[in-house]
């Protein structure tokens, strides 16, 4: 039953490294997407995403189910999830231990790059934001406007910046 159930561990993580690597593929050519303002290609590479990220939730939620059931079988009973840590004391075989730290090490190799990838791409969305709204304060501000001091008693009434975008509020 152990070995069984270690190798089912196995599998479902060796799946989890897939879809990271997928999701991370995806990050990054979404990223030119970004850069090009390609709107269709965005919200293509968004829903992948979301696709990938349900995905990987079932993945994970296999994965604490089969650890848990592995603890189980060595008579150990834990309510919250089981750790990596928690699982490899209780896996005794090398092969596995070397395997599920293997794949340990990738998964976590992968989410490093993916975290750094998706601030990335939020930095250039942010980026454009910034420029989206500076574009729009241009436009809407009255071209006899001054960017300089002027005196606060010569300014007429009703002249106030009120009616600009803010996206800050």
């Amino acid at each position: 039953m152990n070995s069984m159930a270690v190798a089912e561990i196995i599998g479902t993580l060796e799946q989890m490294v897939e879809a990271h690597e997928e999701l991370l593929e995806t990050a990054r050519v979404k990223k030119h997407a970004i850069i090009a303002n390609d709107l269709e290609q965005l919200t293509k590479y968004m829903m992948t995403e979301n696709r990938l990220n349900k995905r990987i939730g079932q993945l994970e939620a296999e994965r604490g189910l089969e650890s848990t059931k592995v603890m189980a079988a060595k008579g150990v009973y834990s309510r919250v999830a089981v750790t990596q840590k928690q699982l490899m004391s209780v896996v005794f075989e090398v092969e596995e231990r070397l395997k599920l730290q293997q794949l340990h090490e990738q998964l976590s190799k992968v989410v490093k790059e993916l975290v750094r990838v998706n601030e990335d791409n939020q930095q250039l969305l942010k980026q454009s934001l910034d420029f989206i709204q500076f574009s729009l304060e241009i436009i809407v501000s009255p071209e006899d406007e001054s960017y300089t001091y002027s005196n606060p008693a010569e300014l007429k009434y009703g002249s106030s910046n009120a009616g600009r975008y803010n996206s800050k509020v």
